[in-house]
């Protein structure tokens, strides 16, 4: 199992919209628009890297107004 938290730059005119379309994606166990750098935080967890990288590139990449992302893999999982 792989746990990853996502943060995605996102367009602030559609920010609730997208949070919803991302908290509809089935690998997606929480997310959250926050302040900072990012304005997107998306927890998420895969069974394999592969389906990670999918996910990221041919999911999230593809909702309308997601601009960037970057992933973080948790290092543990307990």
């Amino acid at each position: 199992m792989i746990i990853a938290f996502i943060m995605a730059k996102i367009e602030s005119t559609k920010s609730r919209t997208i949070l919803e379309q991302v908290r509809g994606l089935e690998e997606v166990e929480e997310a959250y628009l926050i302040y900072g750098a990012y304005d997107l935080l998306i927890k998420c967890v895969f069974k394999t890297p592969e389906a990670m990288s999918s996910f990221v590139v041919n999911e999230l990449r593809k909702v309308d107004g997601v601009k960037d992302t970057i992933t973080n893999v948790c290092a543990t999982c307990d």
